[in-house]
């Protein structure tokens, strides 16, 4: 039997799904995700594999006009991963006509095979659907799927469309995993989920998280977690930390939960607030935190 195997770029506008659409691929929540927009902040790779094909997803930052520093790191993020794909799998948001739009410039930029995702399908009626399918059918396109990413409608035939259009190559990564990024990684993106679910306005935007230590400890005590979040103003770090260090508790609580049951075994999760004045604007902040800078930018 022919084993195909390769890299497929999720790209798309900001809070299309993507993230949400990896996770349901994955059947595990790897990327984070929340009700805001440009949630994602980096690519993150997410392995499946079966019996006949390993598609190597490059989840990616929304697609936006950059405004700062930042902005422009996190669509350098987008745009190597489409150099990078042997397939690319655009999503767009079913209902949200400026996302139909993006679609139908996009379709005529790229050269690689590409499919595309109509997703949050549950949001637009059937007769609506057809026809943005009849609309998009041809167009440059390899293939046109409607999915529900947070009911799993439709992805089993999105993942049957990647998986046949994959090159013929032996597996790139091992067969059990499901992502190449560590675990401090994870770690630091359930603390930035929680933030952005929990603070309002600008603050979370503003929000990076650092993992400072991370320590098995010996006779059954719980592993430790110490992560710096970071803020860019004194008045961001008061909110975070919260009267009384209420809001500062609230966040280690939640964080704190969600990262036991992805390492399945209990934590201690000290969390720090600092000040790094404009770090999204700033480039060697920008590298300090493990983002791409653009090579303009160096």
């Amino acid at each position: 039997m022919t084993f195909r195997a390769g890299f497929v770029a999720i790209v798309g506008l900001p809070n299309v799904g993507k993230s949400t659409l990896l996770n349901a691929f994955l059947g595990e929540r790897l990327a984070a995700v929340t009700p805001r927009a440009q949630t994602t902040q980096r690519r993150l790779l997410g392995i499946f594999s079966d019996e006949t094909a390993q598609a190597v997803f490059i989840d990616t930052p929304g697609l936006v006009e950059p405004r700062y520093t930042l902005h422009r790191s996190m669509r350098e993020e987008a745009l190597s991963a489409l150099e990078d794909a042997d397939l690319v799998l655009a999503v767009v948001d079913a209902g949200f006509p400026p996302s139909l739009d993006w679609a139908g410039e996009f379709a005529g930029s790229i050269r690689r095979p590409k499919i595309l995702c109509l997703n949050k399908t549950d949001r637009v009626a059937p007769s609506d659907l057809e026809e943005l399918r009849a609309r998009f059918a041809g167009g440059g396109w390899d293939g046109v799927h409607g999915t529900c990413a947070t009911s799993g409608e439709g992805v089993p035939e999105v993942l049957e469309a990647l998986s046949a259009r994959l090159p013929e190559s032996p597996p790139l990564y091992p067969v059990d995993e499901l992502s190449d990024a560590p675990v401090r990684h994870f770690v630091a993106e359930m603390i930035r989920e929680t933030c952005l679910e929990e603070l309002a306005d600008e603050v979370p935007y503003a929000v990076a998280i650092r993992i400072e230590e991370f320590r098995d400890r010996e006779g059954g005590k719980p592993t430790y977690i110490e992560a710096l979040i970071h803020v860019e103003k004194e008045s961001q770090k008061g909110i975070v930390v919260g009267a009384g260090g209420r809001t500062i508790r609230k966040l280690g609580t939640r964080s704190r939960r969600k990262i036991e049951r992805f390492l399945g075994r209990r934590i201690y999760l000290r969390l720090r607030v600092k000040v790094l004045p404009n770090w999204r604007k700033k480039t060697h902040h920008l590298r300090v935190l493990g983002f791409r800078v653009p090579p303009r930018e160096n």
